[in-house]
């Protein structure tokens, strides 16, 4: 788990993930009396968020959709492959796609959520469940 400079956890808002039983899973809030997931989850300044409940989306994902997002050249900066996700417990989210540099991505196929680092610090991504020769 990452730490902010005072020892607090972040705020889940900021953090959307955490650790369980060695595996990733994110985190999103279900208000009740309302179908469906909100994520990323509310803020703890949200005036919603006594109606809900923070729930762990630990499923692997299927991928929906993708693109590749391609910088200004000036930028020297690597396509970055996006994709959308969805969840069995009916989440659909996006997010940075983590695959092999000869690998392309496939609609339909099984994700896992892994993190990877960055400048900013490490973001939540997703990655082939399998790894194609």
């Amino acid at each position: 788990m990452n730490f902010t400079e005072n020892g607090l956890a972040p705020d889940v808002s900021q953090q959307p993930w955490r650790e369980r039983d060695g595996q990733l899973v994110l985190l999103a809030h279900r208000r009740a009396g309302h179908a469906g997931l909100h994520f990323p989850p509310l803020p703890k300044t949200s005036p919603l968020l006594g109606d809900c409940e923070l729930v762990e989306v630990a499923s692997d994902a299927v991928l929906y959709s993708f693109t590749v997002f391609h910088s200004n050249p000036k930028a020297n900066k690597p396509p970055q492959p996006l994709g959308l996700a969805d969840f069995a417990e009916g989440l659909r989210v996006l997010a940075r796609l983590d695959y092999p540099a000869d690998r392309r991505p496939r609609i339909g196929e099984s994700l896992r959520l892994c993190l990877v680092d960055t400048a900013e610090g490490p973001i939540y991504a997703f990655r082939p469940l399998e790894v194609q020769p």
